[in-house]
């Protein structure tokens, strides 16, 4: 009885993609505003790979230098928008004021205790992994709320990682198929938004642009494409988190 009470109440996976989308096209110019930095550093990096193809890599001992520079900023960037996007979008969800430049400001001293978060998550999981593959699974479930859990309510370092898989004890499965099947919706649709304007290049080029194409030699604009909209559609891969989260939290209660 109340296992069919949690799976009742708990959010279904068509309805955590149906709320992120509505969050998303409502505030995705606001979202934009905050994604914005990564862009312009994944512009610039695409740039960079093209004027050293072009060179020949004449320049190499010059872009190498910049391009530790803008992987640095990416990183440090990166984690700044994954607190701003997240908290703008709770606020969204709970019909909060976004207040994206009050956020954006306070969340750059969060940025450090937000790593270490992740990095015992990250250390726990790959341990995991590393033992065996199903206990890497099982702590990356279970602790998969960690960093939120620190941005939207403050609660640092292992404690986070505690309230992390209390929320998931005993829901495991039903976390589980909750985080797989928006993502994998999500990865679908990545595919097509990336592989419209590729096989547009490609028609255009005769193929010419694909003539050398691997997993390691990827055309420079080939990988602008891939990470200005994985960028870009950011905001709406946060929101699962955030929306689940938001349903476990309610059903907890």
């Amino acid at each position: 009885m109340l296992i069919k009470m949690t799976i009742f109440m708990l959010i279904q996976p068509v309805d955590i993609l149906k709320k992120s989308w509505q969050i998303f096209k409502v505030n995705w110019q606001e979202f934009t505003k905050v994604t914005a930095w990564l862009v312009v550093l994944a512009v610039l990096s695409a740039l960079l790979s093209y004027f050293d193809k072009v060179t020949l890599f004449m320049f190499v001992s010059y872009t190498f230098p910049i391009y530790l520079l803008i992987s640095a900023l990416v990183f440090v960037f990166g984690l700044w928008v994954n607190i701003v996007l997240a908290r703008m979008i709770w606020s969204a969800l709970h019909q909060l004021p976004l207040e994206r430049r009050k956020l954006a400001h306070d969340s750059w001293r969060d940025t450090v205790s937000y790593l270490w978060v992740s990095i015992l998550v990250g250390v726990i999981v790959t341990v995991g992994t590393i033992l065996f593959i199903v206990p890497g699974v099982i702590f990356g479930i279970w602790y998969s709320f960690a960093a939120l859990i620190f941005v939207l309510e403050g609660v640092k370092g292992y404690e986070a990682l505690k309230k992390s898989k209390i929320l998931v004890q005993g829901k495991f499965w039903l976390v589980v198929w909750r985080w797989a099947v928006p993502f994998f919706v999500y990865s679908l649709i990545l595919v097509v938004i990336i592989g419209l304007p590729t096989l547009l290049v490609g028609a255009l080029t005769q193929w010419d642009a694909f003539k050398d194409f691997t997993a390691n030699n990827q055309p420079w604009w080939f990988q602008l494409i891939q990470s200005v909209v994985t960028v870009l559609t950011l905001p709406l891969s946060t929101g699962f988190g955030v929306v689940l989260y938001s349903s476990l939290k309610q059903e907890a209660k």
